[in-house]
């Protein structure tokens, strides 16, 4: 029996990043994911055509937290400019 394998990197998805862009939830909103996730994920969010769309988390407050730390982050309004 054979197996192949098969790997892609980031450019070689350039025309969906083209086309639409790709929309991400943020599950659990730490420490960990404010610190270091989210700063990361917005420092190439343009360049690889990524927006935020929504945040989740158990507690209330963290979610709301969140919420509003990527807002301060991304500019303006629900996670920033939206693209469409």
């Amino acid at each position: 029996m054979a197996a192949t394998a098969v790997s892609w990197n980031a450019s070689s998805y350039g025309h969906r990043r083209r086309e639409r862009s790709i929309k991400v939830g943020v599950v659990g909103c730490g420490d960990r994911m404010k610190g270091a996730l989210i700063p990361a994920f917005l420092q190439h969010a343009k360049e690889m055509n990524f927006e935020f769309v929504a945040v989740s988390d158990i507690w209330n407050r963290r979610r709301e937290e969140g919420t509003a730390y990527i807002e301060s982050l991304a500019g303006q309004g629900r996670f920033g400019p939206q693209q469409r």
